[in-house]
């Protein structure tokens, strides 16, 4: 990407030929890739070059995305669950997600005891990271302040992919704990009669990942025999 020829057939152009320019932003890039930036000049006569070439690597960032598959309660297992998740990042298309190639980890973004919680899987993702949804809307700025209580966007609008009206297993506090009374009996639970934590798609504060309709410490009412959706943690 540094020859005129190339840069003209394989770049994206992000702005109009203008006089004087000092600098130009560009917008919508994704966390965790490489990009090349060409300035190409051209002078009244229309003959054009490259003026400077220079590659940059964007802030490192986790991605939370849908695994597209659901389950009723008895979810079974940590293995199971990052199945589903690994079998979705296996199909997605790395034009279509370009964070994919620099992520390494791939886990089910659940808790599921007392020690395999939301909150310790997130120890393992770098202090500096941003979380961003499947298509680079942010979430938070990093993962403390994702398990603070709130989140720039919806689950929604960040993962475009998710379409379920039914939430998603949490199994988890508003801080990443494990809600032992809500967690369909560990995971193992499809019965109406027993619930689980779930968390809500549409709002931007606690609920997002710890809805718990009948209050803390009790039973949230979200029956373990609905399939919900299994998100997945990226970094």
């Amino acid at each position: 990407m540094t020859t005129l020829s190339t840069t003209l057939i394989n770049g994206t152009p992000f702005g109009s030929a203008q006089a004087n320019i000092s600098n130009s932003n560009v917008n919508q890039l994704f966390a965790n890739t490489t990009y090349y930036f060409n300035v190409i000049v051209a002078d009244q006569a229309g003959n054009q070059s490259v003026y400077v070439s220079q590659s940059a690597i964007t802030m490192s960032a986790a991605y939370l995305f849908d695994s597209t598959s659901s389950s009723d309660g008895n979810v079974i297992s940590r293995a199971n669950m990052n199945g589903l998740c690994n079998a979705r990042f296996a199909s997605m298309s790395a034009s279509t997600y370009p964070w994919k190639n620099n992520c390494s980890t791939v886990v089910a973004f659940i808790s599921l005891s007392g020690v395999d919680t939301i909150a310790n899987l997130l120890t393992s993702v770098p202090g500096s990271a941003i979380i961003l949804g499947s298509q680079g809307t942010i979430l938070a700025s990093n993962s403390v302040t994702l398990m603070s209580g709130t989140i720039q966007n919806t689950i929604r609008n960040a993962i475009p992919e998710y379409s379920s009206g039914a939430g998603w297993w949490s199994f988890s506090t508003v801080s990443g704990g494990y809600a032992a009374v809500d967690s369909c009996s560990n995971g193992t639970s499809n019965s109406a009669a027993v619930s689980g934590r779930i968390g809500f798609p549409d709002a931007t504060f606690s609920i997002w990942l710890d809805d718990a309709i009948n209050g803390e410490g009790a039973p949230s009412g979200a029956g373990c025999d609905i399939t919900r959706a299994i998100f997945c943690l990226c970094y």
